[in-house]
């Protein structure tokens, strides 16, 4: 399945307006990948060493809170450009083909989930990141960058999960 969020561009700038309106493409992107999923298919391990669709949606939300609440708090800026690792972040989130490991905090728990429930989640998380994004200094954009390459990776697999629960 292609949607809009597959085909967009993906961005280095440093406007944080476009930024979201890309996160927010692959977030609905996941969005709609998951609307024609029954709730079994929801908790279904689609291959091997894969997470269930919900599992990946919790993920996904976890991070978005973990980033949006980063955000919010007070540090010392870098002392390096605030676009430095973009471009590192980019190669490293959109290369399919290397299998990465999550960091334990945003690890998702086995279930089962709640299709609606987990849905609401991945939006509500999507708007606690926008909201602390409307505060961000120009020196987080690599968190919103972060949070847009990731979320990418995860709409590539989401749409890996689903093209292979279609043919179970």
């Amino acid at each position: 399945m292609t949607t809009m969020a597959n085909v967009q561009p993906i961005t280095e700038t440093s406007d944080k307006n476009e930024i979201l309106t890309r996160i927010h493409e692959a977030e609905s992107g996941m969005q709609e990948l998951m609307s024609p999923l029954s709730e079994k298919e929801v908790n279904t391990v689609p291959y091997k060493d894969s997470w269930t669709a919900g599992m990946l949606f919790r993920h996904v939300s976890k991070s978005m809170e973990a980033m949006s609440k980063a955000m919010q708090k007070d540090g010392e800026p870098a002392k390096r450009d605030p676009a430095e690792k973009i471009p590192e972040l980019k190669n490293t989130f959109l290369d399919f083909s290397t299998k990465m490991d999550s960091p334990d905090f945003i690890v998702p728990e086995e279930g089962p989930y709640e299709k609606r429930s987990i849905s609401d989640e991945l939006n509500n998380s999507y708007m606690h990141l926008k909201e602390s994004a409307t505060h961000a200094k120009l020196s987080e954009l690599e968190i919103l960058h972060f949070s847009l390459y990731h979320t990418k990776r995860h709409l590539h697999q989401m749409t890996k999960i689903c093209g292979a629960l279609k043919n179970k």
